[in-house]
């Protein structure tokens, strides 16, 4: 679904598949389980908290368990990889 400037509040918002443009999230979570990519352009946050589920939660746990379980070169491998979120913009 498509989302423009609309205002959310004290909800729970999946975010996978949607778009949303020019919208206010305030007091809300929002929910990411790793399908389709949203697409978020513009929008407002005001306290709100980031929930992963399915198969994002098990992508971010499997992370955690690289950089605590494999010694140096698994902490190199983390962080190398969030120094890359930070530098590139996604792909559309």
């Amino acid at each position: 679904m498509e989302f423009n400037s609309k205002h959310f509040r004290n909800e729970e918002i999946r975010l996978d598949g949607n778009t949303f443009i020019g919208c206010s999230f305030s007091n809300c979570v929002l929910v990411y389980g790793g399908g389709p990519l949203p697409v978020m352009i513009n929008n407002s946050l005001k306290d709100v908290q980031w929930a992963f589920t399915e198969a994002a939660s098990n992508t971010v746990q499997f992370m955690n368990a690289i950089y605590h379980g494999m010694g140096e070169g698994g902490r190199q491998l983390i962080e190398q990889t969030i120094d890359n979120i930070r530098k590139q913009p996604p792909k559309k």
